[in-house]
């Protein structure tokens, strides 16, 4: 969890109340009653489940789910619950049914705004003070008020072997979205609700365990009916479900895991997913004719082969349709069809094993996320090669992540690196470097709140990371921050560490003028060849906000690119082309750049020399010739903001040469 550090005591009690943790591609600055002005959308979450199993918020919007040791073959049902992420393993599902497990404790969205990522040690003063309809948060209403107006609905399951399933989860909408709620479901697969007469929406998802002998199977549909006078039956087989299934030509491939969720958005927003594992077959009930409603269908399997292949790969497949599900549900992919990309995944100076390092894959829909929104993890060691097979669509953009390093019981990187890029890609094969190196400064935001009276100024800081054509965020490394006004000393962090904690402290009441926050590495990270020391400087007016105001600052800076860098080492020989781009959180205000500088160094920092740039806007283009007995450039940029902010940041050993 990335934490702030606090400077006062003042500050303390009032930041802890608005600030939640982060673990995937570093921390976050939350601002839980102003998430979407300020919550750092490129940063992710993590929470552990009461079962043990972590679920991890991803940059994307993406849910990765590790399963707890000896729990590698569970599945787990993510139900539609107001735009909160609810993930419940279906071996639990029974007991929060039955009210033997609090739901609130598998609310991950609920969980992290309240700073909890364990679920089973959270207090109860921590959790949703809302009441819940089975596993997701009630929404108030309550269309139920004449009992004598009230007929019933009988509702049965059969699974796909015509008897009572093993699990099951259900709920009923109203059609206009007036209302909803869980309908229980007995042992013998038959459960009922008293409803108004009128139309509804009844959004299934049940299942049958795997055993020794069977593969398991799980049903996931939507489906109107109407209550009359006198009552309804309605019965759901399995059996008249499709299956939904992949077929690759690798003849040793296996699913490691899937994804398939079905959607529908109108009045409100239904639909169900689930998360598969490797030993339960997926299946769809009928579409449903539901003119009013945007239908969506997500299936994503991966597919491996043996864990000692002589050529190993990966296939990373999305099927996605918007307006209504596919007319075939058993798809079939010849390899041709999909991007091939040989890919080495590189390391900066350690190696790291799979049980260190993992790679997650999410496609998604150009035109905006749809989906349970899963990606699936995949030990990955670094260094090492594989192919990985994409799927190749103009409408599907594949968000791609490799995090490496050491980790806390918790799932916090203590150390190594996290790298993130996003492709569409083309039919045919493709090479890739992943992390392709080349490092400068990382992307970092401040921001000014006032909480009744109380005036706070913090920043998320990521004062070494890469961008060369890729996000490159660095853990392990601490240093000292200070945070001056008109050149007074306010506030001091020292041993700050970068990836987990945020800077944040109290400012006097009223408090205007030119801040600087100026960062200087104490105690980089020694397990790295790359980004050995570093340094940032930023200053920047501010002045008081209003109460219960949040004012985002901007903290740009000047990230470097170049295609000549490959694993983090450019050719010594030759001239080497580099581009300068002016940097800043994307969710933020704009900025534009009205002046940048760059130096290098090759001798880590001891010696600088100007190098003369092209700049055209918020983009610099540079040459560099190096030195005969040249090992390491260091980096040193400037820049200057159309909004005056100022900043200076230096990176040693950005990259090697050889």
């Amino acid at each position: 969890m990335r934490r702030p550090n606090l400077i006062g005591t003042a500050a303390a009690s009032a930041a802890a109340a608005v600030l939640a943790g982060s673990v995937f591609t570093g921390g976050t600055t939350a601002h839980a009653e102003t998430p979407a002005a300020f919550e750092d959308a490129a940063a992710p979450s993590a929470v552990t489940l009461p079962t043990g199993d972590r679920v991890t918020l991803l940059p994307n919007g993406t849910t990765a789910i590790e399963p707890a040791a000896g729990r590698e073959d569970a599945t787990f049902l993510t139900p539609p619950a107001g735009g909160d992420v609810v993930v419940v393993p279906t071996d639990r599902v029974a007991a929060v049914a039955s009210g033997d497990e609090d739901p609130r404790r598998y609310n991950v969205s609920e969980l992290l705004r309240a700073g909890e990522t364990d679920a089973a040690a959270a207090p109860e003063s921590e959790l949703d003070d809302r009441a819940y309809a089975g596993l997701v948060p009630d929404t108030g209403t309550d269309n139920l008020t004449a009992a004598a107006d009230l007929e019933k609905l009988n509702l049965t399951l059969l699974n796909r072997g015509g008897k009572a399933p093993d699990g099951s989860w259900i709920l009923w909408s109203a059609r206009d979205g007036s209302d909803f709620d869980a309908i229980p479901i007995d042992e013998n697969g038959n459960g009922g609700v008293a409803l108004p007469v009128g139309d509804y929406i009844i959004v299934s998802g049940f299942w049958s365990d795997p055993t020794d002998t069977t593969r398991g199977h799980a049903v996931l549909g939507m489906t109107p009916v109407t209550v009359t006078e006198g009552g309804t039956e309605l019965v759901l087989d399995g059996a008249d479900a499709r299956p939904v299934s992949i077929d690759v030509e690798e003849p040793d491939a296996s699913v490691l895991n899937a994804a398939l969720h079905i959607g529908a958005s109108g009045a409100n927003t239904l639909g169900s997913g689930i998360y598969l594992g490797s030993q339960v077959d997926a299946f769809v009930l009928p579409e449903p004719d539901l003119p009013d409603y945007a239908l969506d269908f997500v299936y994503q399997p991966v597919l491996t082969g043996p864990a000692d292949a002589d050529d190993p790969y990966v296939y990373n497949l999305a099927f996605l349709e918007r307006g209504g599900y596919p007319a075939d549900t058993e798809f079939s992919v010849a390899d041709d069809d999909l991007a091939a990309v040989a890919t080495d995944y590189t390391d900066l100076g350690t190696a790291y094993g799979a049980a260190e390092a993992e790679t997650c894959d999410y496609g998604d829909h150009v035109d905006g996320w749809i989906g349970t929104g899963f990606c699936t993890l995949v030990p990955t060691a670094v260094p090492s090669q594989r192919t990985v097979y994409y799927t190749a669509d103009p409408e599907v953009n594949w968000d791609n992540g490799l995090m490496a390093g050491p980790r806390t019981p918790d799932g916090v990187l203590t150390d190594g690196f996290v790298a993130t890029s996003s492709a569409v890609y083309e039919p045919g094969p493709a090479e890739r470097l992943m992390p392709r190196g080349g490092l400068s400064a990382g992307v970092s935001e401040g921001f000014r709140f006032n909480d009744g009276g109380l005036e706070l100024l913090g920043a998320d800081l990521y004062p070494v990371g890469g961008g060369n054509g890729e996000r490159i965020i660095l853990a392990g490394d601490k240093g000292d921050v200070t945070l001056s006004r008109d050149g007074e000393i306010i506030a001091t962090a020292t041993g700050l560490d970068f990836y987990q904690e945020a800077f944040f402290t109290e400012i006097p009441a009223g408090d205007a003028g030119r801040y600087t926050i100026s960062v200087d590495a104490t105690e980089p990270s020694a397990s790295r060849d790359f980004g050995t020391g570093f340094s940032a400087e930023w200053s920047f007016d501010s002045a008081p906000v209003a109460e219960g105001e949040l004012d985002q600052i901007v903290l740009p800076v000047v990230q470097l690119s170049s295609e000549d860098i490959e694993a983090g080492y450019a050719p010594k020989r030759g001239c080497q082309e580099i581009t300068l781009d002016l940097r800043y959180n994307e969710y933020g205000p704009v900025v534009h750049a009205e002046d940048m500088t760059f130096e290098v160094s090759y001798d880590d920092g001891r010696t600088w020399k100007a190098i003369d740039i092209d700049r055209d806007g918020d983009t610099a283009t540079a040459e560099l010739t190096h030195p005969r007995r040249a090992k390491w450039v260091s980096v040193r940029m400037t820049a200057l903001d159309d909004q005056g902010t100022e900043v200076t940041h230096t990176t040693i050993r950005a990259f090697g040469l050889r």
